[in-house]
């Protein structure tokens, strides 16, 4: 029997209670999941209240590329260490670095202090995203992994409503510094539960010791932080600088050929691309990495519209967009249902088309449109995007062995965090542009802003077509050898 028709009837089947060690350990996964997130929303509120206490605003801006550099570099690590050291010790590791990383930040009284402690928490972040997957999803049958990607997918998805909210207060309460404090008890009420409750790692076999790939590791960090490096670029000059864009492309280009190349010879690899053959994970990850600009770009336009076009304060900007989590909660649910009816593909496809529909009233944006409907529209979007990234992902894991989780969980994350990266790029450029044309940023530059991206989203559709494709090829060929 397929795949995909086996977990349509292993889903309607009641499930199974989880013991309470197995409850602690979700909560514990999600909570750090969560918190790598959460982060990175919170500190761009405070950009502003840092700009004023180190300097320009282009010397601040390194504070957050500096953070996805680390980020990026260290996640395709975070498998080799999982399976190395045990996925509890590495989550613990991870967390006690990134409450370390905060601590310095807050501490920092130079700017490149500053930049310092935020790589350092960045590297942990970059860790301790994906084994966070890991952990979520270690010893879940295949059947109940939708139940469990739902509900990493929901605090996925609600953190970057949340964070405008909680940033703003922090802020107003403690200045630049709160947005990193607040981490520190936190991260330690999160490692005290960790190493209290969360189930121990099994013992390590011999197989499972196997050496460091450094080419692989070195030429993989080499490729991912160009690659910001070069889209950085991008968001600030467009193809005005050429050479500080192209440079840091090539140089992407070139690492990512010898990190592919060596992945695929090397005995023991840091990364096993070879999981890109199959089907199924091969589109449901390009799917991954195109709903970047789904997930990723409305939670720039949408904040700094209600912010410079309508004059409003970025606490009540985070309660305005925080109405979105009331669609992720019921995607929840109705991802769930979807899935056992249309599959993977399907899912998708009805996501886009909710995200679509809910996208059109912003291209019409004027000084006046009603909050009404934008918090309809913004209900609409979260209903629509969990049922985007959520069925994507479940595909993905559900189609490799358990053995694979670890490498595929660095993959996915490392592929979605790069997708956003590109997409937030890209609008940053429109915007600019839009504004720059109409002589500020007035709410016909975000108007023209959201056709672009609504465009971009009818191009997002061809890999959802093809991820259900990949399901029904799956569900046939099953049935045939059934």
């Amino acid at each position: 029997m397929a795949l995909t028709e086996q977990t349509k009837e292993d889903a309607a089947s009641p499930p199974r209670a989880a013991s309470a060690p197995a409850l602690v350990t979700m909560a514990a996964a999600v909570a750090g999941g969560f918190l790598a997130l959460l982060d990175t929303t919170i500190v761009n509120v405070s950009l502003h209240e840092t700009t004023a206490r180190f300097g320009s605003i282009g010397q601040v801006q390194w504070v957050v590329t500096t953070y996805l550099m680390a980020l990026a570099a260290t996640m395709p690590a975070t498998g080799w260490l999982a399976t190395r050291f045990g996925v509890r010790r590495v989550f613990a590791a991870a967390t006690l670095l990134f409450a370390l990383g905060s601590a310095a930040c807050a501490a920092s009284q130079t700017l490149p202090e500053l930049i310092a402690a935020r790589g350092v928490a960045g590297a942990a972040a970059g860790v301790l995203t994906p084994v966070s997957t890991i952990l979520l999803t270690s010893g879940v049958p295949r059947e109940h992994l939708g139940r469990v990607q739902s509900l990493n997918g929901s605090v996925m998805l609600i953190s970057p409503l949340l964070g405008p909210t909680i940033g703003g207060l922090l802020v107003e309460a403690g200045g630049w510094s709160a947005v990193y404090v607040v981490n520190v008890p936190l991260c330690a009420g999160l490692l005290f539960v960790t190493l209290r409750w969360v189930r121990k790692d099994p013992p390590r076999q011999s197989a499972a010791a196997k050496p460091l790939d450094v080419i692989g590791l070195v030429s993989s960090a080499a490729c991912t932080v160009c690659t910001v490096l070069a889209v950085h670029e991008f968001s600030d000059h467009a193809f005005e600088g050429r050479a500080a864009f192209l440079t840091p492309l090539a140089l992407a280009v070139a690492s990512g050929t010898v990190f592919v190349v060596r992945e695929l010879r090397a005995a023991h690899p840091l990364l096993d691309v070879r999981l890109f053959a199959h089907r199924v994970y091969r589109t449901a990850a390009i799917n991954i990495f195109c709903l970047g600009f789904v997930l990723y770009s409305p939670m720039m336009l949408i904040p700094l519209y209600f912010e410079t076009a309508r004059g409003e304060t970025a606490v009540t900007t985070g309660l305005l967009m925080s109405t979105g989590g009331l669609g992720v909660v019921g995607a929840v649910w109705l991802c769930r249902v979807l899935m056992k009816r249309l599959g993977g593909g399907g899912t998708v496809l009805v996501g886009l088309t909710l995200t679509m529909l809910a996208t059109v009233p912003l291209t019409t944006l004027s000084s006046d449109t009603s909050y009404v409907l934008l918090c309809a529209s913004l209900v609409v979007r979260g209903l629509g995007t969990g049922l985007t990234i959520v069925p994507a992902m479940t595909r993905a894991f559900q189609s490799i062995r358990p053995q694979s989780i670890p490498d595929a969980s660095s993959q996915l994350n490392l592929i979605q965090r790069i997708g956003g990266t590109v997409a937030l790029a890209v609008v940053t450029v429109v915007l600019e542009q839009a504004a720059r044309q109409r002589h500020g940023l007035v709410p016909g530059a975000f108007a023209h802003s959201f056709t672009w991206v609504l465009a971009i989203y009818t191009v997002t559709l061809l890999p959802a077509l093809a991820l259900l494709l990949a399901d029904r090829k799956e569900a046939r060929g099953g049935a045939v050898h059934a």
